[in-house]
């Protein structure tokens, strides 16, 4: 699988977007598999069969055309329509969306939604962070920078990105627990100087 491009992510939606550089997210759909990792599509899912067909179907159907070819048309139909004498079904699998001209792929993106087991107890032990704004997180919180169009090669495909994430999430919990120390020792010192004053 190539590479994709951050587009944009957001913490407090837990929402993901990607973009694939070659602009052929049906192809992305048609070979991805989140299982194993945290991630799952954004987006509610709806079953859907590919098809490769020898001869162009009727204009109701819209034709992949990053998937097609000269000799070969491949459409996207949902998965209760019968498969035409001229096609053969690829794969039916649940996906946000079927194909359609009118929606460039590159400005919808692949939207991805994750859960960390054992989130719900950290937040309740220590509260959550939220990001209000670009500008950066509320008070208190700590920030990673992403710069637009970070290549993300292979993050979502098994163990490497299960890896990559739960180095992330080890790397977020050291960096919480130092925060949390040094506001504590600053307390500490505040505490004791007010006392040495009295």
């Amino acid at each position: 699988m190539d590479p994709w491009l951050w587009k944009s992510i957001s913490y407090d939606t837990r929402k993901l977007s990607l973009l694939d550089p070659k602009s052929c997210v049906h192809e992305v759909f048609l070979n991805l598999n989140l299982s194993g990792t945290p991630f799952q599509y954004y987006y509610l899912l709806k079953n859907f069969t590919y098809l490769n067909c020898s001869t162009r179907l009727s204009p109701s159907f819209d034709e992949v055309s990053c998937l097609s070819g000269s000799r070969h048309h491949v459409y996207t139909v949902e998965s209760s329509l019968p498969v035409p004498d001229s096609c053969r079904a690829l794969k039916t699998i649940p996906i946000p969306f079927p194909y359609s001209p009118y929606l460039a792929d590159n400005s919808f993106g692949l939207g991805l939604t994750w859960s960390l087991p054992g989130r719900e107890d950290f937040e309740e032990k220590v509260g959550s962070c939220v990001f209000q704004s670009k500008a950066g997180p509320e008070k208190g919180c700590i920030s990673i920078a992403l710069d637009k169009g970070f290549s993300i090669v292979h993050v979502l495909s098994g163990e490497t990105g299960s890896m990559i994430l739960n180095i992330l999430l080890c790397i977020f919990v050291v960096a919480t627990m130092i925060s949390i120390k040094i506001c504590n020792s600053k307390k500490v010192d505040e505490q004791t100087e007010n006392e040495n004053l009295l």
